[in-house]
């Protein structure tokens, strides 16, 4: 992803917890990682980081999902999909 200058708070904030999550999850917290990507879904849906959010949040949660860890997974497959009803209802 290109570097740009963000023009609001919003687009501000949405790069910041991209960048943060993204370490958390190159330090190896996965799990800590879910936190900040989740939520550029959730509250920051109209920012350039989303369509990386999804796809790393989908590349975690299919992870959990090879190790067993179902009961997660489905966690963060509900929370995706409530974000997009959301998304839609707007």
């Amino acid at each position: 992803m290109p570097k740009q200058k963000p023009s609001t708070v919003h687009e501000s904030v949405s790069a910041s917890l991209l960048t943060m999550a993204m370490t958390l999850e190159k330090l190896g917290k996965v799990h800590q990682a879910l936190s900040p990507y989740l939520k550029i879904i959730e509250q920051y849906s109209d920012t350039a980081e989303v369509p990386m959010a999804i796809e790393k949040v989908l590349a975690i949660a299919d992870g959990m999902r090879q190790r067993g860890q179902f009961h997660v997974a489905m966690r963060v497959y509900d929370r995706l999909e409530a974000a997009n009803q959301v998304e839609h209802e707007d």
